[in-house]
């Protein structure tokens, strides 16, 4: 490594190589490993719910995050402020949701930190609560949902009606409103599912009709 890379970033020598790199790919690992106990006990099946992705990342970017802080407290405290200026739009629904991305968050702090057995250990006891409180993989026939869409006109209202009622029966308007500062409508509906319809099929028809912006159907547990 040349010496004028090496002294530009000195704090680099706290660390060796091999061990960040060690570190990166245990999280990712390990973070692979609290992905996959969540989309195997997840009782919702809509790709909205789907956190997949999200908390694969996020135990990466905390061990990124601990090997940059190390053992130096100014410097947590200045990522702490950098990272308080983030701000997150999207509501988590779900409170398990909330519980796995806890547990991604405590998973790449444990390996960015050096301790690995605190994941190998807490993974399958973690898995094994999950698995044991999970409900039914794929929503029943008749199960209620709630659909909300989003619209740029209230115009398509009757059009929201006309594309759930082949895959909903009881189809009841719950709530209308606007979002993103009054350009878009955003309408709540409920029913219940057909036996001849599935959670899959409702989501391609509704993204299929004219004037839907965006589209989330979510089987309450």
């Amino acid at each position: 490594m040349p010496d004028w890379f090496a002294e530009a970033f000195p704090s680099d020598a706290e660390l060796r190589l091999g061990n960040i790199l060690v570190r990166l790919v245990a999280a990712l690992v390990m973070g692979g490993l609290v992905a996959a106990i969540y989309r195997g006990t997840r009782r919702r099946r809509d790709a909205a719910g789907d956190l997949t992705q999200t908390l694969l990342l996020l135990a990466v970017v905390i061990a990124m995050i601990t090997l940059a802080i190390g053992n130096n407290a100014a410097r947590a405290f200045s990522l702490v402020g950098a990272l308080a200026i983030v701000r997150f739009r999207s509501v988590v629904e779900d409170p398990r949701d909330t519980a796995f991305v806890i547990l991604a968050v405590a998973v790449g702090l444990a390996v960015g930190a050096g301790f690995i057995w605190v994941p190998l250990l807490g993974l399958p006891m973690a898995g094994l609560v999950a698995w044991s409180f999970t409900g039914p993989a794929v929503p029943r026939a008749d199960a209620r949902c709630r659909v909300t869409l989003r619209t740029e006109t209230g115009a398509a209202a009757g059009r929201a009606a006309d594309a759930l009622a082949p895959h909903l029966d009881d189809i009841r308007p719950r709530r209308v409103e606007t979002v993103k500062k009054g350009t878009l409508v955003e309408q709540v509906w409920t029913g219940r599912l057909k036996s001849t319809s599935d959670p899959e099929t409702l989501v391609g028809a509704l993204r299929a009709t004219p004037g839907f912006s965006g589209a989330e159907v979510v089987f309450p547990d």
